[in-house]
């Protein structure tokens, strides 16, 4: 999952329905997975979103899922999907493994869900690419699911910090690195979130408070050609308030602060903040 279509409020952010179905005498089995569109809930100090937006699927997407006794297998997407994936499963073992999904509990995480002892890890990571219009990097929002007979419903302990640019009437500014800093050493912006298997708690291992998205490229903004950065925060973060710091090259170009508490970022949602003009 790497894009965002018009996206976001994201409750109930994925369902994964399965289905059995034979060919060539070659048992398979498909499950689908969905991801409706969701409302935004709107703040005074948040920029209210014109239109919902949702997740998509890609290629190549990986969800790890455990049964009841704690075994896990993988299963890819071999195919575009947007909205509606189906993982189609050929092999043998994780033909069986997914047998029981009418009558016990499963839960699924993604991406690159890595088990550590008992415990399943997702990571925000501190360094993150830029992506336009609401988007971010394949492989990089935490999501869990938990079944509903043959339906999985994912969630997300993971939120958004919205920002947007533009230049002064006339001009044109550059950037190619945005820096968020939260203002309390302890008010962690990326690090790891560790489940129980079953999705139930979990405890999240804090990294630093300081979080940097990057661009390959220079990034021109007018003052009527904005610049939009999403970046990817764990709920709870930005409690403290925060300082935003734009960068062109080495040159710090623009600095924000924002006060403590008004734009915690909550899981699932954008926090998305009025347009910046950078002088």
């Amino acid at each position: 999952m790497k894009k965002v279509v018009r996206m976001l409020g994201l409750c109930a952010l994925v369902a994964l329905a399965f289905t059995a179905c034979k060919k060539n005498n070659t048992q398979k089995v498909s499950f689908t997975a969905t991801m409706p569109q969701a409302t935004t809930e709107s703040r005074t100090h948040v920029q209210g979103l014109n239109n919902d937006y949702f997740l998509v699927w890609d290629e190549g997407d990986q969800i790890k899922v455990f049964n009841e006794a704690g075994d896990n297998y993988d299963f890819e997407l071999t195919t575009k999907a947007d909205e509606l994936a189906t993982f189609t499963v050929e092999d043998a073992d994780k033909i069986n493994f997914l047998a029981n999904l009418e009558s016990a509990d499963y839960t699924a995480f993604y991406p690159n869900a890595v088990l550590n002892g008992e415990k399943v890890e997702l990571t925000i990571p501190a360094e993150q690419n830029y992506n336009a219009l609401h988007n971010f990097d394949n492989e990089t929002y935490p999501m869990y699911g938990s079944n509903n007979g043959t339906n999985f419903e994912f969630l997300s302990n993971a939120g958004f910090l919205y920002l947007l640019f533009q230049a002064p009437e006339g001009q044109v500014k550059q950037f190619d690195k945005v820096v968020v800093t939260a203002n309390d050493p302890t008010d962690y912006l990326n690090g790891t979130f560790s489940y129980n298997k079953d999705a139930g708690t979990y405890d999240f291992i804090g990294g630093t408070n300081v979080t940097t998205i990057t661009s390959t490229s220079k990034l021109s903004v007018l003052n009527d050609l904005l610049r939009d950065v999403t970046i990817i925060l764990p709920e709870g973060a930005l409690w403290s308030g925060f300082t935003v710091e734009v960068y062109d090259g080495e040159n710090c170009i623009f600095t924000k602060s924002a006060q403590p508490q008004a734009n915690t970022i909550q899981a699932m949602h954008f926090t998305e903040m009025m347009s910046q003009v950078i002088e």
